[in-house]
């Protein structure tokens, strides 16, 4: 067995525990997340129980309605007090949104770090999509170049160079690249206790 091998496996056999203990951690029941997250009791019994290995639409509903990002379940566990990153170390962070490059350059995951935070390139016209963006937190960005603009309940920003934007994120929000050329940040997602 390779080592990508072992490593996909220890992840697998630890995700039924993972979604266990968010859930229990919230004080719901399998039929709250069932009803949160659309996926029947029984299939997130077998899936916490290792039974069955979730597809990627399963456990995006049910990090979604744990109020997880889905990198938390699928991470490996490296809880540490300090975490130091080389420049040339930084590693991806997956997102679905086009143009969008992040790389992580904090803990991989919270653990007992309430916020994360990411270099990020953001392509020319490239954007957060149509739909506002709405979630637990606080977010920070910092611009190193480019121009981007940012709607944060309602309200248009504009950050250029050394410009930067804090808000709370239970407010609409959204984002994209206004300028001639690739923005360059500093993102930074603090997540309240819920």
């Amino acid at each position: 067995m390779s080592k990508q091998d072992n490593q996909v496996e220890k992840i697998v056999s630890k995700l039924g525990q993972k979604i266990r203990a968010v859930r229990k951690e919230k004080g719901l029941s399998l039929q709250d997340l069932a009803r949160r997250s659309g996926i029947s009791a029984a299939g997130i019994h077998k899936i916490e129980s290792n039974g069955i290995i979730p597809t990627i639409t399963t456990m995006m509903k049910i990090a979604d309605a744990l109020g997880k990002r889905i990198s938390y379940f699928l991470e490996e566990e490296e809880e540490r007090d300090v975490v130091f990153v080389h420049a040339g170390e930084r590693k991806p962070i997956f997102t679905f949104k086009k143009g969008l490059l992040l790389q992580g350059i904090s803990a991989k995951k919270y653990g007992d770090f309430i916020m994360t935070a990411a270099y990020a390139e953001v392509e020319v016209g490239a954007s957060s999509g149509r739909k506002k963006m709405s979630h637990r937190g606080e977010e920070l960005i910092y611009c190193l170049e480019g121009s981007m603009e940012f709607k944060v309940n309602g309200r248009t920003y504009i950050l250029n160079p050394g410009d930067s934007l804090h808000f709370k994120t239970h407010l609409e929000h959204s984002w994209k690249n206004v300028g001639k050329g690739k923005a360059k940040l500093i993102w930074i997602l603090a997540v309240s206790p819920s």
